[in-house]
């Protein structure tokens, strides 16, 4: 769809996009009267033709027990890359403890053990989706020859800007984490630890798995064989959108079978090294029974799997 004709001088051409952006991604109220009386008809028409092709998304209601975080300002989604620099794509998680593990002797999950968690951090409302993947990962430099053209590609099988982004390896989302955290001087971001992600998918429950998995998550039975737009389902107690599942996400743990024994019990940070790297929880195409917190699952850093994805935790520098 062209909004703009090669007979446009630049400086109206700059003028209709500041136009479509004003509605398309939204502005403060107080400022979009002024904005809007300078737009040409030609521009308002345009980007309302856009935003009636947006995906839109409806939320859960908010849990008792969520943080408070900024509210999104006004026309900006959870899953584009503003909520993540503002803060409201972000949950606060408490500090505190809780039992990791199962206690199933047959699994990696032996045995339960108690962990503390020092510090509070601020977790991602909802897996990455692909529309934050393109803005970070888009090299307005990059030509069809070099190595960044094919970095800013959406790697993701199942297309849709809502979407969770996913068939990214955890060496990929590394780059994607080194471009995100050059765009903001004020946080870190970085992917949460095994301990981190389990006490937040926990939400202060003992439970080892949702109580009503099809109200919290995509999964087998449910998913129509696909990932689905993320915040579709009820999150969990703190907040978290389809932590029990969508996509299983990339966490930064070495995996290590007999790391639980030994692991300290404050901020466990997983082992110095390995072969694998860890990624949690449930995915589009998992069965109900392993849909559960406790549940580990790993790769080698290079693989890409089209039912893994991730989700960011920052913290204040």
């Amino acid at each position: 769809m062209h909004f703009m004709n090669g007979t446009s001088s630049p400086a109206t051409q700059s003028r209709l996009m500041r136009c479509i952006l004003v509605v398309v991604m939204g502005v403060p109220s107080q400022f979009r009267v002024t904005l809007f009386s300078r737009c040409p008809v030609v521009a308002l028409g345009a980007a309302l033709a856009v935003v009636s092709f947006a995906p839109r998304l409806t939320f859960g209601q908010n849990a008792p027990a969520a943080r408070a975080t900024p509210e999104p300002a006004e026309g900006v989604p959870l899953y584009s890359l503003t909520a993540l620099i503002d803060g409201s794509g972000f949950v606060k998680i408490p500090a505190g403890e809780f039992m990791m593990g199962s206690g199933d002797a047959t699994t990696d999950e032996d045995p339960i053990h108690r962990v503390r968690i020092s510090q509070s951090f601020e977790m991602g409302k909802v897996e990455v989706t692909q529309a934050q993947w393109d803005t970070v990962m888009r090299d307005p430099h990059a030509r069809p020859d070099n190595k960044a053209a094919a970095t800013g590609a959406n790697p993701s099988h199942f297309k849709g800007p809502s979407r969770p982004v996913e068939n990214v390896s955890w060496g990929a989302v590394q780059q994607f984490l080194q471009r995100l955290n050059a765009r903001d001087t004020a946080h870190v971001y970085r992917l949460p630890t095994e301990a981190e992600w389990e006490y937040a998918a926990r939400a202060g429950k003992t439970e080892l798995h949702s109580t009503n998995l099809d109200a919290n998550a995509w999964y087998d039975a449910n998913s129509e064989g696909q990932t689905q737009p993320v915040a579709q389902k009820a999150p969990n107690a703190w907040g978290l959108y389809d932590i029990y599942g969508n996509v299983r996400e990339w966490v930064q743990d070495w995996y290590g079978q007999e790391y639980y024994p030994v692991s300290p019990s404050t901020d466990p940070p997983g082992p110095a090294s390995g072969s694998y790297k860890v990624y949690r929880g449930c995915g589009w195409l998992t069965a109900a029974k392993y849909c559960r917190a406790p549940v580990r699952t790993f790769n080698f850093p290079i693989s890409e799997d089209y039912s893994v994805g991730f989700r960011l935790v920052r913290t204040a520098k």
